[in-house]
């Protein structure tokens, strides 16, 4: 595949399913740090999906308000606006790009001043994205957890999925999962993000397991036999009857820590993707804290997908979508 400098990559018309599956345009925002651990990934991701890519890089502005350009505004507010800066950003980024074309994929780069995710939603709708990717870098210190404030703040707003992926993630066969997790919260609207993921699968023919983890609380109001019993219920309604002709579905319940449990399944099933629901009013589940889905991003060792419930893909584009992956 043979890269096209000069023209604005365009996706398809293609049905809301294939944009979700396998969108034609994704986009990879780096912070450049993160180039290395995320090339193979976007390369997998644009290999399975037959994507093209932009590599974006936001520069901050000096008044662009996130907590994390603030910091590193107030390190060097010279080099954050001196044109070294810019040219070392853009040799990274064709490197990186050089990479990517290499791969046989087309790949486009850009840089921009602003808030992160104020920018990258802009560069969503110019190009008619249909993912993102985008590098987490964990909480460990002071620098890194401010570097996951903007990674927080993208989760939140821009309005396609997200696949977030660690230094350490695991990096699934060719792109394609074989062994999919998704949490189920069972609160507003999780039918809709467990329809996508159960079709996730099914477009990968991977085996998937729908979890839905109930808090120590829970078993304090309800007798468990029957909590169980119903938990049970509902995750086996939301596999289609057909499932068994392309994949293995299985169900979960288990009780403790979400974010704990969740991370542990992940392992003990050796899951290449975890696909997150998120209410529509924040990336976040409400009923479990504001930052359960982010620890399970920060802390997973394999790439994460966040949806909103909100996103219905029968009904809109991936430029218009309210689905956000993290």
């Amino acid at each position: 595949m043979k890269a096209q400098q000069a023209t604005t990559p365009q996706i398809k018309d293609d049905s809301g399913n294939r944009a979700f599956t396998a969108p034609d345009h994704i986009i990879l925002a780096s912070d450049l740090a993160d180039l290395d651990y995320l090339i193979p990934h976007a390369i997998a991701q644009c290999w399975t999906c037959e994507s093209s890519l932009t590599i974006a890089h936001i520069i901050p502005d000096k008044l662009s308000g996130s907590l994390d350009e603030a910091v590193a505004l107030i390190a060097d507010t010279s080099a954050t606006h001196s044109q070294r800066t810019l040219q070392e950003a853009g040799e990274k980024l064709s490197v990186a790009a050089g990479k990517i074309r290499s791969a046989g994929i087309n790949c486009f780069t850009t840089i921009r001043h602003g808030q992160a995710h104020i920018k990258i939603q802009e560069l969503i709708r110019e190009v008619r994205a249909g993912r993102v990717i985008l590098g987490t870098h964990g909480r460990r210190n002071v620098k890194k957890f401010f570097l996951g404030s903007t990674a927080h703040e993208i989760l939140k707003t821009v309005s396609v999925p997200v696949l977030t992926v660690g230094p350490h993630a695991r990096l699934y066969a060719h792109g394609e999962p074989h062994r999919i997790l998704h949490p189920v919260s069972l609160t507003s609207g999780y039918q809709e993000t467990a329809q996508l993921a159960v079709k996730m699968g099914q477009f990968y023919r991977a085996e998937i397991t729908l979890l839905h983890v109930l808090p120590a609380e829970a078993q304090s109001e309800y007798a468990e036999e029957r909590l169980m019993q119903w938990t049970n219920f509902e995750l086996g309604r939301l596999i289609p009857d057909e499932a068994p002709l392309w994949t293995t579905a299985t169900t979960m319940v288990e009780e403790g820590d979400i974010v704990g449990k969740i991370l542990a399944t992940a392992e003990k099933l050796e899951a290449d993707l975890i696909i997150m629901g998120a209410n529509s009013d924040s990336s976040f589940w409400p009923v479990y804290g504001d930052n359960t889905v982010y620890n399970v991003i920060a802390e997973a060792r394999c790439p994460v997908l966040t949806l909103r419930h909100s996103h219905r893909p029968e009904e809109s584009s991936p430029a218009k979508s309210s689905c956000v992956l993290i």
